[in-house]
């Protein structure tokens, strides 16, 4: 009797851990960079402002900046998303490549000429290679991230938290990230979503953790919505001009 509740025991110990390995194996991988050492970007984030900023540089291209914390994010269907011209991108620490959509999308190609290390996150797979790791000639370190994984990456005293979020309900696809950008006492939360795609987006970022700002990006320039979890009714969106937008980190 007790060989029999002993082996029922270690039955049920087996289950559980193949239980928990699959439940990892859905969340998907995390990933942690530290970009203290990392000189790109403007100046290491060790002032107490919480100050931030969202500014165009082209059409395709917007650059975060936040406590010295500096994030690219590319449309993958722009005409800058192109060999000739990822050159002339400026320094970031991080590298965000939109999820692409029905537009001229050029696959991975183009990130190879980067700078060699730039952690780049893309949604979907690395030609095999495994995450962060960089190319045997050089070249960034990218950083595949499916429905619902994550990647935390800090410099100094502000921390970035990325989520890959999905579509509509039922969709396997990543629409676009949540970034939520901080430190210990505050943090602002951006929406990036994918090219051309506006309907349906402030319910998807108003999903949990919910986002304060959605950035869309689109043929003619990328669009702001604002968020607010305290307005008394959605806004429409609106374009984001030359002189960029300012946002502050908000106590949680």
């Amino acid at each position: 009797m007790r060989n029999r509740h002993g082996l029922r025991a270690i039955l049920v110990v087996l289950m559980l851990a193949l239980v928990c390995r699959w439940g990892v194996a859905q969340i998907g991988p995390r990933y942690v960079i530290d970009a203290s050492g990392n000189g790109n970007g403007g100046p290491a984030g060790t002032s107490s402002s919480t100050q931030g900023r969202v500014q165009p540089i082209g059409k395709g291209l917007l650059l975060i900046s936040f406590q010295g914390l500096t994030l690219l994010a590319v449309d993958a269907d722009a005409e800058a998303y192109s060999p000739e011209l990822v050159r002339q991108w400026p320094a970031a620490d991080l590298l965000l490549l939109t999820p692409a959509s029905a537009g001229r999308y050029d696959g991975l190609a183009p990130l190879w000429a980067l700078r060699d290390g730039l952690p780049v996150v893309v949604t979907e797979p690395a030609g095999g290679m495994p995450a962060g790791a960089a190319a045997t000639t050089g070249g960034p370190r990218l950083y595949p991230l499916q429905v619902w994984n994550t990647l935390d990456l800090r410099k100094r005293g502000t921390r970035l938290h990325v989520t890959a979020m999905p579509g509509g309900s039922g969709t396997a696809a990543v629409a676009g990230y949540l970034l939520e950008l901080g430190d210990s006492r505050a943090s602002y939360r951006l929406y990036l979503g994918r090219s051309g795609v506006v309907e349906g987006a402030v319910q998807l970022a108003q999903r949990l953790p919910g986002a304060d700002l959605a950035l869309l990006p689109g043929r003619e320039g990328a669009l702001l919505l604002r968020l607010n979890r305290g307005a008394p009714k959605p806004v429409d969106p609106v374009a984001l001009t030359a002189t960029g937008y300012a946002f502050k980190a908000i106590r949680r």
